[in-house]
């Protein structure tokens, strides 16, 4: 198997996990947040309806959350075993961003999640709406740790690189996490992920909604249907404002990235070092089809606030979750060569301080079919000589996906019938 071949295959399979774990992850992190809101409205408005609609949701918070949590230590084993080196090193520079997301995602949150759902009417109201929104604040730092992995990956801000002959990749890689904490993509990563994890679940919650009334007429969904629009407009535009800021950083910062999502190197970018940041992959063409899924979100959430078109709902309902995995898919492969984009004045400071050669092949060890190490990497050798285990994880990949849309419509059309009876 070639090494073309080879990065196939390990960008396929970590992407397939993602593909699965992000969209129950997100709908886990927008459920925290909307469901405390739900009991908010309905102790303002003293209707009972709203605690419904929020109890109804909570029920498979923890099996959400649980599947979501399986995939991702799926991700975490794809990385460990296709990039062995990468994994090592992100793992040793960024240690107490893996450690803090580990303790508040398993230790605190899981806890948490069964906490407040068990607690639901057998707590007063306003107590149960403030541990909803503390477990909000909880969960949310599970995707603020992960986010800063992603901006030091767009970025590397804080590292720096000596040679050292008796290093597996010929030098040591150090961080600042302070200044990691600087890197100007993370903010706006941060804002965007979070927002658009709210309004993601919001639009999945009108959309099944809208279903749902269109279908029965009856007021329980209407309420919902109207509150996740509601939701999902506020919440998209500060999703889309964020993408906005968070997509200008990156022109900025992340030359590689920037030349893959828009087509063209960055025009600050030298004539000699573009062939250094030159992407793999052209993903202009994801990036303007994400444009029309988001377009026709908003198409769905504007008349959902007027009327119930089941029809329109349930596209909307696909063209959401192919929007979130279509933008992961985006930032992910936009990378491409590199594992960890390495930033031009970086690039420059290796220069001045080691010769041009070293700069060379710090940049070529960070890309991802340099991270694979075939030589040392037994899954790599194992799937170049049983090649059909390619087929198989796409069957898995289609399967997995068809159930996952099946399943988060039930999560979020599922209502008690003692709920439906005490309505009628």
């Amino acid at each position: 198997m070639t090494m073309d071949a080879l990065t196939a295959v390990t960008v396929g399979l970590i992407a397939w996990a993602f593909a699965v774990h992000l969209p129950l992850v997100y709908t886990v992190l927008g459920l925290t947040w909307l469901l405390p809101t739900l009991e908010l409205i309905g102790l303002r408005k003293n209707d009972d309806r709203y605690f419904d609609i929020a109890k109804s949701l909570s029920r498979y918070l923890i099996f959400t959350y649980a599947i979501g949590g399986v995939f991702g230590t799926i991700v975490t084993v794809f990385l460990a075993g296709l990039l062995p080196v990468f994994t090592n090193a992100a793992g040793v520079l960024l240690w107490p961003v893996w450690g803090v997301a580990t303790a508040f995602g398993v230790a605190i949150s899981l806890p948490l999640i069964g906490f407040y759902y068990r607690s639901f009417g057998r707590m007063d109201d306003a107590k149960h709406i403030a541990l909803g929104y503390g477990l909000a604040i909880v969960t949310s730092i599970i995707p603020a740790m992960f986010r800063l992995v992603f901006a030091f990956i767009n970025y590397p801000m804080g590292v720096t690189a000596k040679p050292d002959p008796n290093s597996i990749v010929g030098f040591d890689l150090g961080v600042d996490l302070w200044q990691a904490l600087g890197n100007p993509t993370y903010p706006p990563l941060l804002i965007a992920t979070l927002a658009g994890a709210i309004a993601f679940t919001a639009v999945l919650i009108s959309a099944v909604y809208t279903w749902r009334y269109a279908k029965t007429k009856d007021e329980h969904y209407k309420i919902g249907k109207d509150f996740g629009a509601k939701v999902g407009l506020i919440f998209g535009v500060i999703y889309v404002l964020a993408s906005v800021w968070y997509l200008y950083e990156v022109y900025l910062y992340s030359p590689t990235m920037a030349w893959s999502i828009f087509g063209s190197p960055p025009s600050y970018l030298p004539a000699q070092l573009q062939p250094v940041y030159q992407p793999t992959l052209n993903l202009s063409w994801l990036f303007y089809l994400d444009v029309i899924l988001g377009v026709v979100v908003l198409a769905f959430l504007a008349t959902a606030l007027r009327s119930a078109n089941a029809g329109l709902a349930m596209v909307a309902f696909v063209a959401v979750i192919a929007l979130m995995d279509g933008a992961e898919v985006l930032n992910g492969l936009a990378h491409l060569p590199y594992a960890i984009v390495p930033s031009p004045p970086v690039a420059l400071a290796l220069i001045n301080a080691y010769g041009a050669n070293f700069a060379l092949q710090v940049a070529d060890t960070l890309k991802v079919s340099a991270l694979i190490t075939p030589q040392i990497n037994s899954l790599v050798q194992l799937i170049g000589a049983q090649p059909w285990l390619l087929s198989f994880s796409l069957a898995l990949f289609i399967i997995f996906n068809l159930i996952l849309l099946g399943g988060l419509y039930l999560v979020f059309s599922w209502r008690p019938k003692s709920q439906a009876s005490a309505q009628q």
